[in-house]
């Protein structure tokens, strides 16, 4: 089976905008706030990718296209992962805690990267502020994909553009509102489950270490709408291309209007995060929901308009982001964003001293990159490689548009 599908390589460069927003947010604290906009980008992002690669081959027939598409997707994405898990084992006070009869179910997790489907606990912390905490989104993408094998392939049956644009539009209102009535009996069911197991904490105690965090930013059960979204955004861009529909004029101005939108709703979330006690029990204003909204859906439509404008091509956007440099950056991405909290250790290891911060941030986005290109180089493409040829030779021959292969 040979599923042949042309580079969208403006996708490629979108990917290093994600991951380069998530990396600036995480080296430069004054920004943090960016990391919201680099991570619904990557996950619809990979809606958008993994529809457009695998959609014929599964509507060719499921059980090939599942065995394929899983030797795909563990060969791309989990030799990096293993590989800076075992140095973070090894190497750090991580391996203990988890080398007892306690700690074995979150080792196992961990090595099965489902570890954030359960909101395991360390030391008494979360796992997401424990070691190795930049790994999260892997795991909750692992979840997606085996969501999109199980259902979402099934939304390639959608065969009318109207429709289909329908229910993209539908289902993000669909999301929006699932989501603000979630806020707004918040107080209810989160009290509710702390009752039942008061390990955890409340949201006022400790937003970083508590389970609502855990629940709305961490698991993939509230994430996995950005991917869905961007399932629905690939087989929108599907029928577009296949009934030659024209929309290459309005791709520049859905582009920008997705920028201006993005633009507004980051203003509104900062503003509101500084101003409004978000998270303060009994509050059901507007503003405390749109700053909630940033741990999930807030960004995801304007990035389905952003991406579904470059797939159609002809935005001067685009071509910036399809520039070789950008590509390059694009391809590495998954590298830069496993191993981009270690850059400061790198610094710090090289014995030079950089007081300056502009200069101090230069530097490490120096290292931080030239790890990536390291690592992607030495360790993804060859594990990508080897691991496709020893698990099938006559595996699936698909193209990789944004990356995603």
């Amino acid at each position: 089976m040979t599923v042949a599908r042309d580079n969208l390589d403006a996708l490629t460069g979108l990917r290093f905008v994600a991951a380069f927003a998530i990396v600036l947010g995480h080296i430069y604290q004054p920004w943090l706030e960016v990391t919201a906009i680099g991570m619904p980008l990557f996950f619809t992002l990979s809606g958008f990718i993994i529809h457009y690669v695998y959609a014929d081959a599964f509507a060719s027939g499921w059980r090939r296209a599942g065995g394929e598409f899983a030797i795909a997707r563990f060969s791309r994405i989990y030799p990096l992962y293993l590989a800076l898990l075992v140095y973070s084992l090894l190497r750090g006070p991580m391996g203990p805690p988890l080398m007892t009869q306690a700690g074995f179910p979150v080792l196992l997790a961990y090595l099965t990267g489902i570890w954030t489907w359960f909101p395991f606990q360390v030391e008494g912390r979360q796992v997401l502020d424990w070691y190795y905490h930049i790994s999260w989104s892997v795991s909750t993408e692992i979840f997606f994909y085996v969501a999109y094998a199980a259902v979402f392939y099934r939304i390639a049956r959608l065969q009318n553009f109207r429709i289909c644009l329908l229910s993209l539009l539908g289902f993000c209102a669909l999301v929006y509102v699932m989501f603000y009535v979630v806020f707004l009996t918040r107080d209810s069911w989160e009290a509710a489950f702390l009752s039942q197991f008061p390990q955890f904490i409340g949201r006022t105690a400790d937003f970083s270490d508590s389970f609502y965090r855990w629940l709305l930013y961490v698991s993939p059960y509230s994430r996995i709408f950005e991917f869905i979204g961007g399932c629905l955004t690939c087989q929108l861009y599907r029928l577009a291309r296949e009934g030659r529909i024209e929309l290459r004029i309005a791709a520049s101005l859905i582009a920008w209007l997705a920028i201006a939108v993005a633009a507004i709703l980051f203003v509104l979330f900062r503003y509101f995060g500084e101003t409004n006690p978000w998270l303060a029990m009994g509050n059901d204003s507007l503003a405390g929901f749109l700053v909630s909204l940033h741990m999930n859906f807030l960004f995801a439509p304007a990035c389905y308009a952003m991406i579904f404008a470059l797939a159609i091509g002809g935005s001067a956007i685009g071509a910036v982001l399809s520039s070789r440099v950008c590509r390059f950056f694009g391809d590495i991405s998954y590298s830069t964003y496993l191993s981009h909290p270690n850059a400061e250790r790198v610094l710090m290891h090289t014995g030079l001293v950089v007081t300056a911060a502009w200069a101090r941030l230069l530097v490490i986005l120096v290292i931080v990159y030239a790890v990536s290109w390291v690592l992607y180089s030495l360790i993804e493409v060859p594990a990508k490689r080897g691991l496709r040829q020893l698990l099938n030779p006559r595996r699936l021959a698909v193209a990789t548009p944004g990356g995603g292969g």
